[in-house]
């Protein structure tokens, strides 16, 4: 039963996993996500910085921040909600899929059990 209650999650996890595995090929902009989407929709600072009552000073660090890659979910979240936008986030396994990982726990438990087994004999 458990292991039927796994491959259903797992199954359900690779459907919501391909948009995510297309969207990992879509480069970062050089200037960050937030600097390039506000550019791109024409928000003035002004209008960020109000909406999130900070400076516009405040506006430019998030921007570099995400593009540094040290910015908290919960600014990210904040400044795309000042610019009308959703945050979508997901974590995206390397290069297999995740029956791929499955079976390849399968096998290390099974190997595992065999040499303590032997170690045993």
């Amino acid at each position: 039963m458990r292991r039927a209650m796994q491959e259903k999650a797992r199954v359900e996890m690779e459907r919501r996993l391909r948009p995510f595995r297309r969207a990992r090929q879509a480069r970062k902009p050089s200037e960050g996500w937030l600097r390039a989407m506000r550019q791109a929709m024409g928000i003035p600072v002004r209008e960020i910085a109000e909406f999130m009552r900070v400076t516009d000073k405040m506006v430019f660090q998030m921007e570099r921040s995400e593009q540094k890659s040290s910015i908290c979910l919960r600014r990210l979240e904040d400044m795309a909600r000042a610019m009308q936008c959703d945050l979508v986030y997901g974590l995206v396994p390397w290069q297999r899929s995740l029956e791929d990982r499955a079976l390849e726990l399968v096998e290390r438990e099974l190997w595992r059990k065999r040499f303590a087994r032997e170690g045993r004999d």
